[in-house]
């Protein structure tokens, strides 16, 4: 429907009184006009609000209208544009609201000062089940955040964070939290680049925690150092909890060592030897930056570094020499990636340059392209990588077939996309999407991921 149309449906049901479950996903109505149906209607308990393009002030919007609201149980605001400012309203609005049991945010733009907003507001919410914060842009700050939160809240029973940054320090801080919480039975923690200090320190909880029936792993860059610690606390674990771990780092033959004990123990625990990656996939990637590692190096370089054992120190450069280097540096502040597991169904990788959590403009550094096979390719031609850019407004900007720059036995290959050799790269800005194309051999693929990263 149009926005006119849209508008009519909302008046219309501001008078209704036996509508419950309402769906305007991907229809252009300003989120103002859903904050008054809000402030007034008294039946709807289900509202979809996905694809709509909410932003920050709409967001806000229909926070204010969620203090007032006394009827909504299931608000989904899911795939929208809400950074941390509409993340912050809407932590204040769960601080008065004490009837919405379920909060969709799946992909959108919530940082860590978003999360940590939530995260206070679930210290004192009552009523809220089910959090889903899949695919924002989450680090550990915002993960230890929550997993403080957890520790008081008694109502969070799912709890989503797949596609984020939290790494191991966001995973132990969670694994603290379980200890103690005595509510949560779901944790999802799908590819959020835990590696096996995470994976042990969630051991540890398993070992003590009740109440968790599902917990998800998958995607990570475990081994099998975290997967036996696991394996292990799965041994006295009393409530049959299930553990997916595939698609880790975890070796093939302890794969088989697991699953031959399986037959007597350790059933709640999912591994496959065809998902398992090559350690090498995670370790090839640029280390992620923070602005405070960025402005340390920056400073050193432009103070001098004093030599250590040694009387003499590095000349001090000036700070347009100083900023070149850190430009060419390879490390990436921030990154987005799509990625595709054997068997899935979806046909070509696809990454939107993000809006920047802080405002201001976003610059890509770098474009890598991954893939690893089961089995070599037929042919050397399956190897290329085909790369689309496209604007904005979907027009295509620049397309290329990009050779591997790095193989390991054959099996897995990178391509490294740089500004010098492709200047697309410099003109890319937030909205602009890449695409990578699947393989022709797409059967022999083990997995393919994109990313993106970016200053």
């Amino acid at each position: 429907m149009n926005e006119a149309e849209a508008q009519a449906v909302v008046e219309g049901l501001k008078v209704n009184t036996k509508l419950i479950f309402l769906s305007l996903s991907a229809n252009p109505i300003a989120a103002v006009t859903i904050a008054d149906l809000l402030r007034v209607n008294k039946t709807i308990q289900n509202l979809f609000l996905q694809e709509n393009q909410i932003g920050d002030a709409d967001a806000v919007a229909i926070a204010d209208a969620l203090k007032v609201n006394t009827t909504l149980n299931d608000l989904d605001l899911k795939v929208n544009q809400i950074g941390d400012a509409g993340a912050v309203a809407i932590a204040d609005a769960l601080k008065l609201n004490m009837t919405l049991k379920k909060l969709r945010l799946d992909e959108n733009q919530i940082g860590d000062a978003g999360a940590v907003a939530i995260a206070d507001a679930l210290k004192l919410n009552t009523t809220l089940a089910r959090l889903l914060l899949v695919e924002n842009q989450i680090g550990k700050a915002g993960a230890q955040a929550i997993a403080e939160a957890l520790t008081v809240n008694t109502t969070v029973t799912e709890l989503r964070l797949d596609k984020n940054q939290i790494g191991d320090a966001g995973a132990q801080a969670i694994a603290e939290a379980l200890k103690v919480n005595t509510t949560l039975t779901e944790l999802r923690l799908h590819q959020t680049q835990i590696g096996d200090v995470g994976a042990q320190a969630i051991a540890e909880a398993l070992k003590v925690n009740t109440t968790l029936i599902d917990l998800q792993l998958s995607g990570n860059q475990i081994g099998d150092i975290g997967a036996q610690a696991i394996a292990e606390a799965l041994k006295g674990n009393p409530t049959g909890i299930t553990v997916d771990l595939n698609s880790n780092c975890i070796d093939r033959a302890f794969v088989q060592l697991v699953k031959q004990a399986q037959k007597t123990k350790n059933r709640g625990l999912y591994l496959s030897n065809d998902t398992q990656f090559n350690p090498l996939v995670f370790s090839l990637l640029p280390r992620l930056a923070s602005t405070e590692d960025i402005q340390a190096v920056l400073g050193m370089l432009t103070s001098g570094l004093e030599l250590e054992n040694q009387s003499q120190s590095l000349p001090a450069l000036p700070t347009e020499i100083a900023e070149l280097i850190m430009d060419e540096a390879y490390y990436w502040q921030g990154v987005q990636h799509a990625k595709r597991m054997h068997g899935d169904q979806h046909y070509t990788l696809t990454v939107t340059v993000p809006r920047s959590v802080i405002g201001n403009s976003i610059r890509v550094k770098t474009i890598q392209v991954l893939r690893e096979w089961k089995l070599c390719p037929d042919t050397i031609s399956d190897c290329v990588f085909d790369l689309t850019v496209q604007d904005e407004q979907g027009a295509v900007r620049y397309e290329c077939l990009v050779q591997p720059t790095f193989v390991d036995s054959n099996l897995l290959q990178l391509a490294t996309i740089w500004p010098a050799n492709h200047p697309i790269l410099r003109q890319m800005r937030e909205g602009w999407q890449v695409r990578v194309a699947r393989s022709k051999s797409n059967e022999y693929v083990r997995f393919e991921a994109l990313y993106v990263g970016y200053v």
